[in-house]
């Protein structure tokens, strides 16, 4: 599974703590979005967090405009509910989302996986054990974020190999509740773990053993459900069903 991390500390760090290094050559909406998403994703901002127009106006020096653009884009994402009359606030984890948004990354994933098998060579190898390694190293310099991003980029390799780049996005997109949900529930003790479920897919891989695989990114992805099984009674309010 990728993704997982230390425990996030219980009340995040709020709006204020964000900020936006604006760049008036690009879209101001598309950079508040991708802010306050981080944010929402990397569970800085946690659920039933409230999402202020007005303050996020203010700290980013931006007029409202663009800032309800990226809400209203947040909101079409499932990440931010938008209530009239009350606003706006980070979506508490919907539970059932968990499961859809599994569904179909597993899918698309061992999908790649069974279009990369059979044309499978040692620098598609190479290319991926030196995104276990980057992984490796983030863990030794306690870089959460860092482990994240090389483990996203281990999983992008995937489609990047079987040729299908495209695919990625797709990816990207179901996986935004599942990143959150792994994020809010992880434990700095998995991370080595994860490394080893990798090399599992890569060892059986080298050796032309396709089934096996599979059953490893099937297996390494899955553990999703696990960390939701044994998450504690009291964090169980950040979800609903």
């Amino acid at each position: 599974m990728d993704e997982v991390a230390e425990k996030p500390r219980i009340g995040g760090e709020g709006l204020t703590d964000l900020a936006l290094q604006l760049d008036r050559r690009s879209s101001v909406a598309d950079q508040v979005h991708r802010v306050l998403r981080e944010a929402i994703v990397r569970v800085r901002l946690l659920p039933g967090t409230p999402i202020s127009e007005n303050s996020i106006c203010r700290q980013f020096a931006v007029s409202r405009t663009p800032v309800r653009a990226a809400i209203q884009r947040l909101s079409e994402e499932g990440l931010v509910d938008v209530y009239p009359q009350q606003g706006s606030f980070v979506s508490r984890i919907r539970i059932g989302g968990i499961h859809d948004n599994q569904f179909v990354r597993r899918s698309l994933e061992v999908a790649l996986l069974r279009e990369v098998a059979p044309i499978w060579t040692d620098a598609m190898s190479r290319s991926m054990r030196d995104a276990i390694d980057a992984q490796a190293a983030a863990i030794k310099a306690g870089d959460a974020d860092a482990f994240h991003l090389h483990d996203e980029h281990f999983h992008q390799l995937l489609a990047i190999h079987a040729g299908r780049d495209g695919v990625w996005a797709s990816i990207l997109a179901a996986k935004s509740q599942l990143t959150r949900f792994i994020r809010f529930s992880g434990h700095a003790q998995r991370l080595p773990v994860v490394i080893g479920e990798h090399l599992a897919i890569l060892d059986a891989l080298d050796v032309g053993d396709a089934r096996a695989a599979e059953a490893a990114l099937v297996s390494h992805l899955d553990q999703v459900f696990i960390l939701f099984d044994q998450l504690p009674d009291e964090e169980r309010r950040h979800f609903v069903p």
